[in-house]
């Protein structure tokens, strides 16, 4: 077999199938690739029914001459009169972080032949926006699982992967997720007359300083008196009508002779303090009404 020299003249970008929504949701892509086959004397390879070509996508981590692969494919092209084939390199959602966030390269290869080998530009790097938003952004989510390209806060651990290499950066070299459970989002900083916590702090439960004031002096109009009338009884005794008892085998009577009777001091008037708090009533945190999500952070 001849050796081939692949030129491509173009990479065009990203032919996505979506669903029109309020919210747009990718579910495939590709690049579409377009490009010359010729010889090893620079001719063009025209009308040829099958050519076998391995498409892959790779980066490099650090000063690592290993590529780190993203995708490979392996597609049989037709070249037409002038020896141009087109391809479209299908691109799977698990991809798109990786190709959007990594300097990343395409090669093009047959065998141990490589026919171009180039750092992909602008143009394939709309698959960004197709990612949605930028590594670190938090949203609701009403799953229970994370989607594909995020992670659910609660603190779980952050794989040692490349992969997961920006949302440890933008975590500040972080190990784990946010813990947001149970937990609202503030702005950080200070403005508006507040003062929020820090970018990835958090501020503890409190209540802004208040009282509730209890003093209540009842009236002093509580002067009286009580009066005791003492009487005779059959044993020439007396007593007086509080203590009265029945004797034995008679009854208690009221026309017994009054001896005498008297009043208690009037020194009654008085006051009572009252000082002291409001019931301890309500739940374990001060809250507003609110409905259930999981906070997702963007890998």
């Amino acid at each position: 077999m001849k050796n081939l020299k692949l030129f491509l003249i173009a990479i065009l970008g990203l032919l996505p199938t979506l669903i029109v929504n309020a919210q747009t949701n990718v579910l495939s892509s590709g690049m579409s690739i377009q490009g010359i086959a010729r010889d090893d004397k620079n001719e063009a390879l025209a009308n040829i029914d099958q050519l076998d070509l391995v498409f892959t996508v790779y980066y490099l981590v650090g000063a690592s001459t290993s590529p780190t692969v993203i995708l490979s494919r392996t597609a049989t092209v037709k070249t037409d009169n002038f020896g141009v084939f087109s391809y479209v390199l299908v691109i799977d959602k698990d991809h798109y972080n990786l190709i959007s966030t990594q300097s990343a390269y395409l090669r093009v290869s047959q065998g141990n032949v490589v026919f171009s080998d180039e750092k992909l530009q602008t143009v394939p790097y709309a698959i960004y926006a197709q990612n949605g938003v930028p590594t670190g952004t938090i949203a609701a989510y009403v799953g229970t699982s994370a989607p594909a390209g995020w992670m659910i806060c609660d603190g779980g651990v952050i794989p040692n992967d490349p992969y997961y290499a920006n949302l440890k950066a933008v975590l500040g070299n972080a190990s784990n997720t946010p813990d947001l459970r149970a937990m609202f989002l503030r702005g950080a900083g200070s403005g508006n007359g507040k003062t929020g916590p820090a970018v990835r702090g958090a501020q503890l439960d409190e209540i802004k300083s208040h009282l509730h004031a209890v003093a209540i002096t009842t009236n002093g109009n509580g002067e009286h008196s009580h009066t005791i009338t003492r009487r005779s009884n059959p044993d020439n005794g007396a007593y007086d009508t509080r203590d009265e008892r029945k004797t034995e085998g008679s009854a208690i009577t009221s026309d017994r002779a009054i001896l005498g009777s008297f009043s208690t001091s009037g020194v009654g008037n008085h006051t009572h303090n009252v000082n002291g708090n409001t019931a301890n009533t309500g739940g374990t945190e001060t809250r507003p009404i609110n409905w259930g999500v999981n906070w997702i952070i963007k890998i």
